[in-house]
């Protein structure tokens, strides 16, 4: 796109590029790390003009650990995230959570 690209959303960026193929982590954890809101989070990385890398903003979920969406998207876009998710190694259940035994030992917050 031709939009810049500003301050914080390179930091969002920045954080997203350090979550590990067969990790997920949340809005919240990012925003956390970031001192900002989930859903500034959320905006930044719907607007993300290097996706899918080098930025995977699709290790990026809820903070229920639901699927969310994807480029802005919550409907057709989900299942390419899905997709991607799983073959990266984590697991849903059919409501797109993702599957409890995972959920502690994948969560990815250890940003720098």
């Amino acid at each position: 796109t031709k939009r810049p690209v500003t301050e914080f959303q390179y930091r969002v960026y920045d954080a997203c590029r350090q979550v590990p193929c067969g990790s997920y982590t949340t809005y919240k954890a990012i925003s956390d790390h970031l001192g900002s809101g989930p859903r500034a989070v959320g905006t930044a990385l719907s607007k993300n003009p290097f996706c899918p890398l080098p930025i995977p903003c699709h290790r990026v979920l809820t903070s229920d650990c639901y699927i969310g969406g994807f480029s802005g998207d919550t409907k057709s876009k989900i299942f390419w995230k899905k997709a991607k998710l799983e073959k990266e190694g984590l697991e849903f259940d059919d409501k797109g959570f993702v599957a409890p035994l995972l959920q502690q030992p994948r969560f990815f917050n250890s940003f720098k």
